[in-house]
């Protein structure tokens, strides 16, 4: 007999029921709603004994492929709807991937990792410089005017 969690599709989830309506506060009432969770196991002995009729509280076998909804959409017999709100004390982890309880998606074995690489930096190209420092262009672009010629050396008072 093996105790690993990796064979472990389904565990027992206590659930916290609120607002749920009196005519479905039996047995088979509460079975009915949580059914969509999962397998309803039993009831505590508050919820049998209708003790506090504000929160129900049921033992449910969950498949680990199973959501955790927060509310149950009930439609009652006159066809209007209500909604009853779900609490879960302990939320056990569960991967959608592998289908268990052992471990999370975040750390399943079985998940794609995608792994940032920085791309490489491309060194720039200088271009030469002359003994004093100054880089000769070769070609200025747009703001160059055909025929002007510059000076290398402005006189004073010459502008």
């Amino acid at each position: 007999m093996s105790l690993s969690l990796d064979d472990c599709k389904s565990i027992p989830v206590w659930v916290k029921l609120s607002k749920v309506p009196v005519q479905y506060w039996t047995k088979l009432g509460l079975s009915y709603i949580t059914s969509v969770l999962g397998r309803p196991l039993y009831m505590d002995s508050s919820t049998v004994n209708r003790y506090a009729l504000s929160y129900a509280r049921v033992c449910v076998d969950m498949l680990a492929s199973s959501p955790f909804p927060k509310s149950i959409l009930l439609e009652l017999d006159d066809g209007s709807t209500t909604n009853i709100e779900v609490e879960y004390p302990w939320k056990p982890l569960a991967c959608t991937l592998c289908k268990v309880f052992d471990h999370s998606n975040k750390n399943c074995p079985k998940a794609v990792r995608r792994e940032w690489l920085p791309k490489q930096v491309v060194a720039a190209h200088r271009r030469p410089e002359d003994s004093e420092g100054w880089i000769t262009v070769n070609r200025m672009g747009p703001q160059a005017l055909p025929g002007v010629v510059m000076s290398d050396v402005a006189e004073e008072g010459s502008i």
